[in-house]
């Protein structure tokens, strides 16, 4: 399942639960199950939004949110990025970025 948090979708991380609210409803997610974070980045700026982060929970699950969302900053930041460790190095990296490339800031611990 592919989760596109859209303009109107709500993104947030509440006592350790992802809540990705979208039209189709609510997906829980524990902070726990999350596998991998990337910062995707493309070559389409400054026209369109050219980063986004995707949370890989499984093979199958993903969940994908722009930089221009208004939740976007807050999640990333104020709530993931206080409950693991992700590297913010890759994340200012990221940000100068203008081609399209995958930036990994955050891999569980196996």
């Amino acid at each position: 399942m592919k989760i596109r948090i859209d303009l109107n979708d709500r993104l947030l991380l509440e006592n350790e639960v992802i809540k990705a609210i979208t039209a189709d409803g609510e997906q829980k997610f524990h902070i726990s199950e999350v596998k991998m974070a990337l910062i995707i980045t493309t070559d389409l700026g400054p026209f369109y939004d050219d980063m986004g982060l995707a949370l890989h929970i499984d093979k199958e699950t993903a969940i994908f949110i722009m930089s221009s969302h208004p939740d976007y900053q807050t999640f990333l930041f104020d709530q993931f990025g206080k409950s693991v460790k992700i590297d913010y190095d890759k994340i200012i990296e990221a940000s100068t970025c203008t081609e399209n490339k995958i930036f990994e800031i955050y891999k569980k611990e196996v």
